[in-house]
């Protein structure tokens, strides 16, 4: 698999800390924060991968794209398109996000995975053609994701590699 589209919060990076300032849309405060969020364990590895083996990646999110930029840039993730709440409407569980992301990088949703810890990451995923991977690690939706249809259910960030 050369393409990727991931989720950001709560798939690769624990924003937790900034949860009730993102839902107040207190985004200087939000700013702040971000050095305090963690990557995954396990996806340091994964980075390293898609860096050596020339994979695609798109970041698709229902925040803005500056806050995704700043996460991006200050956590090193590797990243060729960004796609966030301002750049496709209507936003997940809808695929003009999913769909304005392979369009961006050029892909077909046949040779695209997307990774996400929300069922309307999984939702906007199958409606755009592209098989959907349940990242459980940081859900807080795990019940719903186990009972939605999706390609595979991810436990750890690391299993990721075994997928591309």
């Amino acid at each position: 698999m050369k393409n990727i589209i991931f989720d950001l919060d709560l798939t690769l990076v624990d924003s937790t800390v900034a949860e009730q300032a993102r839902h107040e849309r207190r985004w200087q405060d939000v700013y702040s924060m971000i050095p305090r969020f963690a990557v995954y364990d396990g996806l340091e590895d994964v980075f390293e991968f898609i860096r050596k083996n020339g994979v695609k990646v798109a970041i698709v999110s229902t925040a803005p794209k500056t806050y995704v930029e700043r996460v991006v840039d200050f956590h090193n993730i590797p990243c060729d398109v960004i796609v966030g709440y301002h750049d496709a409407k209507p936003i997940k569980p809808h695929p003009a996000g999913m769909l304005r992301a392979m369009e961006l990088l050029g892909v077909g949703a046949q040779d695209t995975l997307s990774f996400g810890d929300r069922q309307i990451d999984i939702q906007a995923s199958n409606a755009a053609g592209i098989r959907s991977v349940a990242c459980l690690w940081g859900s807080k939706e795990t019940n719903r994701l186990l009972n939605m249809s999706c390609y595979k259910v991810l436990t750890n960030p690391a299993d990721i590699i075994k997928l591309l």
